[in-house]
């Protein structure tokens, strides 16, 4: 697929909705739905990806898991290796332990399930799991080898058109799915790709579903798209049912952004923005085992300065 700036400053908005939680969530308690925002990115660059790739007979689906392997699997054991070795000076023998298996379930891109077993994405015991945040990527990695699958097998027997709605439909199922799993069964709707798969597939609707515009209404919806986003980083909390009807806000906005496809904005000529979209993903992992580091330290300091005035005074 052709290279877009506005896809780049897309990345930029998401991840710095996604850090700005993390580090100051009272600053911006809806920066988590950056991650919604990079669902849809993901759904719009595979659908396309795999749908012009089709068109032209020279789809091969070990070659797109290859190159999404390669783009996700070696920031990630990076990331993996460099934890073993500080766990190992910093952390007790248990939590040690409890890393090691946080690791194996991260690159076998199982970890949404493994986190979902152990307690909500918003619990305080969040701060000891140094790996929390590549749930996300688990659920893309489970999407990436289920996806294709469904195209080429509807692609036997359908023609493209056919295939088009299929998607649509799934995309209507998916949010009813999530919505109901919302208040249901929230943690499992926050962590699983059934109640996920829908903010993909909206991507892949903007893909598969363009239309012109003009340019005033390129830019109108481009602005609105921003809007929407950032709107939802300041007034969604945690406690609202996610992913429900309110993160209709934030994925709406990225589908805007995408449909647009404006290449005349701020986020996408601004080069701070442009650089921080190409580093959104190192950005993205990274930022976490900071965060867990940072509590840890402070957490160990509190620790040693109370037994030290226990001890001494």
């Amino acid at each position: 697929m052709k290279f877009r700036q506005d896809i780049n400053g897309l990345r930029a908005i998401a991840v710095l909705g996604v850090i700005t939680f993390h580090f100051f969530p009272n600053a911006m308690p809806g920066g988590f739905s950056g991650v919604d925002v990079f669902f849809v990115i993901s759904g719009f660059l595979m659908t396309g990806i795999i749908v012009e790739s089709i068109n032209k007979d020279n789809f091969s689906i070990l070659r797109f898991y290859k190159s999404r392997f390669n783009r996700i699997a070696p920031a990630l054991v990076v990331l993996c290796i460099t934890l073993i070795i500080l766990g190992w000076f910093i952390l007790m023998p248990l939590d040690y332990k409890l890393l090691g298996k946080h690791i194996t379930n991260s690159i076998l891109f199982f970890s949404n399930v493994i986190y979902l077993r152990e307690s909500g994405y918003f619990d305080v015991s969040s701060y000891d799991k140094w790996l929390l945040h590549t749930w996300s990527l688990s659920v893309e990695w489970q999407f990436y080898l289920l996806y294709p699958c469904v195209i080429l097998l509807l692609r036997r027997f359908f023609d493209f058109n056919i295939i088009k709605k299929a998607i649509l439909l799934m995309t209507l199922l998916g949010f009813i799915v999530s919505a109901y799993m919302s208040y249901t069964s929230p943690n499992s709707a926050y962590y699983l790709l059934v109640s996920r798969s829908w903010q993909m597939f909206i991507g892949g609707v903007v893909y598969l579903f363009p239309f012109y515009v003009g340019d005033k209404c390129q830019i109108r919806m481009h602005i609105l798209g921003i809007i929407l986003i950032v709107f939802s980083y300041f007034f969604i909390s945690q406690h609202l049912p996610w992913p429900g009807v309110g993160s209709l806000l934030p994925v709406i906005g990225a589908a805007l952004i995408l449909f647009s496809n404006y290449q005349g904005g701020f986020i996408s000529q601004c080069g701070i923005f442009r650089s921080i979209g190409s580093w959104s993903y190192s950005i993205y992992i990274w930022h976490w085992p900071v965060v867990v580091f940072y509590i840890t330290m402070i957490f160990k300091a509190i620790i040693f300065y109370s037994v030290y005035l226990a001890l001494y005074y």
